[in-house]
């Protein structure tokens, strides 16, 4: 069961990787060819904090039932950057979900989402 989890947590993190380049870049692409906000846009922001949430998910169950205090610098590290960069998620999407222009949605979303994108490189770095 373990291995399982740890496969999929392993494996699952570079579709979460893909779902935020791919919002980010769309995202960016927006704000700076000044469109028009749309579903896509909404789809990838929404498919991309579920994709993120599910990576959360299995790295607590992993945390919880296997690792616990084992390798406090290891764990504590990754699990603390890791929910800063779901913190960069959360703050792109519900900033872009309140804001009142199309421009400001996207300018949102690429902010949160690039401050998401450095946390994940570097949690990703200290595991290996």
């Amino acid at each position: 069961m373990e291995n399982f989890l740890l496969q999929a947590h392993s494996g699952w993190r570079w579709i979460v990787l893909l779902l935020i380049v791919v919002t980010l870049i769309k995202a960016l692409i927006g704000w700076l060819g000044k469109q028009k906000w749309s579903s896509l846009d909404s789809r990838l922001l929404l498919f991309s904090r579920i994709a993120v949430y599910i990576q959360v998910v299995l790295g607590v169950i992993l945390y919880v039932l296997f690792q616990g205090w084992a390798n406090m610098r290891f764990t504590g590290e990754h699990v603390s950057v890791a929910f800063l960069a779901v913190g960069g998620v959360e703050f792109g999407a519900a900033r872009a979900r309140k804001a009142s222009e199309d421009a400001a949605m996207f300018k949102f979303t690429v902010i949160g989402f690039a401050i998401a994108l450095i946390l994940i490189f570097l949690v990703i770095a200290a595991a290996t």
